[in-house]
This record gives C-alpha cells, sequence and structure tokens, in this order.
C-alpha cells in the first residue's frame, strides 16, 4: 500500500510549480481543483482502509497517513466552497443569489438522491435488509444504506446557512458572514446532540472560505511579503503538528485548532506552490461522483470477501471502478442538469 501512496506523492510532486501569485489565483480554478484532487484520493485511500486489515510494515504508511489528516482531508472542499459561493455573489449579485436553491442546493440533493438509488440496488443485490424509513432518510442524508452521508449533510446545511444570510440580508455579504457563523455553530450543537463528532468537526471550515473572499484584499496586501506568507505557514503547520500529536487537552478543541491552522496553511502555501496538473484536475472536477459512488465496489468486492483474500487486487478493482463509475455519474448528471436544471 506504500508504493499507492508513493504515486500520489509523485503526481503531485509532478504538478507542482513554484510560482509567486495573488490571492485570486491562489485560490483559482485549477489551483483549487489540483488540490482537491489530491484530498479525494486520499479520501479514497481512508475509506479503503477501513475496509480491510494493513498488518505488514510496507502497508501501515498509508493508514498512518490517513489517520493523521482524520476530518482535515474534507476540509479544503468546505473551504472552496465558501470560498467559491461568495466570489460568485460578488460577479453575479442577485441572478446567482435566486438561482442559489436550485442550482447548489436542490441540484447537490437531487445528485445525492442519484447515488443513494444506486446504492438501494447494490443492497438488494447483495442481500442487505434496508427499511424503508431509513432509505427516507438515507435521501436526506441523514441516515446511510451503505453509502457515506454526514458530508453531505454538511454541505446541504451550509448551503442553506449562506442562502438564509444571502436572502435575509439581500447580498451583503458582511452580514449574511455573521448569519453563516452563527448558523454553523448552530449546526454543531445540535447535531452534535445525535451524530458523533466527525460531523460538526470540520462545517468551521466553510465560514472561514466565506471569509477569505470577502476579505481577500486586505489578505493580498498582508501576504504580499514571502516572508509573511512561508513564515505564517511554516507557522500554521507548527501548530497543526503541535494539536495533532496530542499536546492539548480538549479533542474537540484540537479539531478546531487543527481546522483553522490547515486551512491557513494550504492558503499560505498557494500563494507560492501551484499544483497544475490534468490527473489532479480530472480528480478534482469528479469529486462528487468519486466521493459518492466509492463506495459500492468497496461494499460489493467486501460482500465477496475479496478484502480478505486479497487486498492489493481488492484495491485496484475498486480504484478502478470507482473512476469509472465516476465518469458515467458525471455524463448522466450533466446531462440531467441541462435538461432541468440549468434552463
Amino acid at each position: 500500500m506504500a508504493i499507492f501512496l508513493a504515486l500520489l506523492f509523485v503526481l503531485i510532486l509532478a504538478s507542482v510549480k513554484i510560482k509567486t501569485g495573488t490571492f485570486a489565483t491562489a485560490c483559482s480554478v485549477s489551483q483549487t481543483q489540483s488540490i482537491k484532487g489530491v484530498f479525494i484520493i486520499t479520501i479514497f485511500f481512508s475509506h479503503f482502509c477501513s475496509y480491510v486489515h494493513l498488518e505488514a510494515w510496507y502497508d501501515k504508511p498509508l493508514q498512518s497517513y490517513c489517520i493523521f489528516l482524520g476530518q482535515l482531508m474534507v476540509a479544503p472542499f468546505l473551504l472552496y466552497s465558501g470560498y467559491g459561493i461568495f466570489e460568485s455573489v460578488k460577479k453575479k449579485g442577485e441572478a446567482y443569489i435566486k438561482d442559489f436553491p436550485k442550482k447548489r442546493i436542490l441540484k447537490t440533493l437531487i445528485h445525492f438522491d442519484f447515488a443513494v438509488i444506486l446504492f438501494l440496488i447494490l443492497d438488494l443485490i447483495i442481500e442487505r435488509q434496508v427499511s424503508i424509513f431509513d432509505f427516507l432518510l438515507s435521501l436526506t442524508a441523514w441516515e446511510s444504506i451503505g453509502n457515506s452521508n454526514w458530508f453531505i449533510f454538511a454541505i446541504l446545511c451550509a448551503y442553506i446557512c449562506a442562502f438564509a444570510g444571502l436572502i435575509i440580508f439581500k447580498g451583503n455579504l458582511r452580514k449574511t458572514l455573521f448569519v453563516i457563523i452563527a448558523m454553523s455553530i448552530a449546526y454543531m450543537v445540535v447535531v452534535s446532540q445525535f451524530k458523533d463528532n466527525y460531523w460538526i468537526d470540520t462545517i468551521l471550515a466553510f465560514p472561514i472560505g466565506c471569509s477569505l473572499s470577502l476579505y481577500k484584499d486586505k489578505i493580498d496586501k498582508t501576504l504580499h511579503s514571502k516572508i509573511v506568507a512561508l513564515g505564517g505557514g511554516l507557522l500554521s503547520i507548527f501548530v497543526l503538528l503541535f494539536a495533532k500529536v496530542g499536546y492539548l487537552p480538549i479533542s474537540f478543541f484540537i479539531s478546531q485548532i487543527s481546522l483553522v491552522t490547515f486551512s491557513f496553511a494550504i492558503i499560505f502555501f498557494s500563494l507560492y506552490i501551484r499544483l497544475d496538473g490534468r490527473i489532479l484536475n480530472w480528480f478534482g472536477a469528479n469529486v462528487f461522483g468519486i466521493y459518492i459512488l466509492q463506495r459500492i465496489p468497496m461494499n460489493l468486492g467486501a460482500y465477496f470477501h475479496w478484502n480478505e483474500s486479497n487486498i492489493y487486487a481488492y484495491f485496484i478493482f475498486c480504484f478502478v471502478s470507482t473512476l469509472l463509475l465516476a465518469f458515467v455519474f458525471h455524463k448522466v448528471t450533466d446531462y440531467f442538469d441541462s435538461k432541468f436544471l440549468n434552463s
């Protein structure tokens, strides 16, 4: 398994370009897609590790990498989503806000429900019992029938928070940010009563992303100095490592400190380190399909005990199948969107 992890790092190094830029270029589409590509591959690794027993020393690095990152591997998606929404409001104004429920909230939910139906079909094939109640709740991402769900529920709630603020304050981004922060905290309080901590640990990455967009001109001026930017990046990494190795006593605060420092470390280093590779960009452009469908081959292979007989063959089967499923899913959902959501 260490070979697969090494291939990811080789892919990253092959895509690296050292180039000074502005905050806007650091958060450009090509840059953010490549970064998201890195982390969607990481999420695949993490989910795969939960299906197998990695005992050999040469398998352990992959597991250690995933354990170290933990929930932070989803933070960039929330971070860039918040940033992208505020940037879109700046550019498109009222037209974007008007289309937000359909093109952000409904689109995400419908795509997710398409995937849930595929999981229901899989459950019927592998004879996994699913009640009607669980299936209905799974359509809202509150429950799972074998699929990943917590992140989709979190991002849908984040979108609802953003839309509420935009409607209440008629596109005023500063006031909208206040609503998003308040509602995100409320989300953390309420959801923590019913779900495990991983449901709430990363939600604040969304308002952090919104803040980066709102104050990016001021941030650009502050980070114009290479010493400030690189120093800030190194400091963020130091604090992140300090929190991760367990020197801070309260686990929830560790997760939030780690989240903030990890988010800022990505931004600091993005000013001078560019990722721009075709392969990573493809993964970044197909994040949704890869994330939501990867458990189909994983669950199918586990049903036939392939995860116990040969974990390397099982890995290749899961990886290739996920990419094929994501490719087809992207084509189908694009066609559906063009017919029903983009008009």
